[in-house]
């Protein structure tokens, strides 16, 4: 039966490192999820945002999308065989025209996007700062947890030490959780399932499809249930892994690094009971004897 490393002695310095590495982590990791989620909730459910409390469309992109649609107004009622393209572009230039001004395409400074959306100054300097931080911080501290895993489960093999089967179940989660963490969406284009960590611009994108949907087309059912799914329900989904690769993280190091006391009662070499004792046969010590 495979015995604990001793907590002092060098593959239990090594986990024990490992273990702190990968809880830090793991608190960074959850601490970028959470801040987009309330950073979202107050984007889309408050009013504090926005100038005079509400989000407002540019006079010049509300103008050109007007005119866009009244021309496709008019070849559908003429009956014209390019109505329907009309009707596309018409709908295209609208979304075209202000999320190219928000900026969905980087052609614009973060500050004229918000002044699309009536923002105020400081609450777009803010996301400009923290959306791009938490993406960041919250890769890097994916693919590190992965690599951290790995490199336990690696000492563990090689101590010869329990909890080998608790490590393998962390490390397949905590792939999974890089898998969804990373940002697909600007890898591949058009590519159906985003990451968990949004961008400054595709928020501004979803905010603008959101508020300032074309003339005459509200916003649909279906699409607000998308927009909290991609935004609430995914990033929860992460949560849950997190959690569920910290848990099994923590059991197998649990049964990897023994405690002192432990070390003593099994003999586990480096132990206690082992820390003054000389070696080789001349540590023997008969009865009656003084050395």
């Amino acid at each position: 039966m495979a015995a604990p490393v001793h907590p002092y002695g060098d593959y239990g310095v090594a986990l024990r490192t490992l273990r702190a590495s990968r809880n830090f982590l793991g608190y960074l990791l959850f601490s970028c999820v959470m801040l987009q989620i309330v950073g979202f909730l107050l984007m889309r459910f408050t009013t504090q945002p926005y100038v005079g409390g509400r989000p407002v469309l540019d006079r010049v992109v509300a103008a050109r999308a007007g005119e866009s649609h009244r021309q496709a107004h008019a070849a559908a009622a003429a009956g014209l065989p390019e109505a329907r393209e009309s009707r596309r572009n018409a709908s295209w230039n609208f979304r075209g025209a202000a999320l190219e001004n928000y900026g969905f395409h980087g052609r614009l400074a973060g500050a004229i996007q918000g002044r699309r959306l009536n923002l105020r100054r400081q609450w777009v300097l803010t996301y400009q700062l923290v959306v791009p931080v938490t993406q960041l911080l919250g890769l890097l501290a994916a693919a590190a947890q992965a690599i951290i895993i790995f490199v336990s489960l690696l000492v563990i093999l090689v101590a010869q030490a329990p909890g080998v089967a608790h490590l393998t179940r962390s490390l397949i989660w905590a792939v999974i959780l890089l898998f969804i963490v990373l940002p697909w969406q600007y890898v591949f284009a058009h590519f159906p399932v985003p990451g968990i960590l949004y961008g400054w611009h595709e928020l501004l994108h979803t905010l603008a499809l959101t508020f300032l949907p074309p003339p005459g087309h509200g916003i649909s059912f279906d699409r607000r249930v998308l927009i909290i799914t991609r935004y609430m329900a995914w990033p929860m989904i992460g949560l849950v892994l997190m959690l569920v690769t910290a848990e099994r993280f923590r059991a197998g190091a649990r049964l990897a690094i023994g405690h002192p006391l432990q070390s003593l009662m099994l003999g586990i070499p480096g132990g206690p009971a082992e820390a003054g004792r000389p070696a080789g046969p001349a540590a023997t010590v008969r009865p009656g004897i003084k050395i």
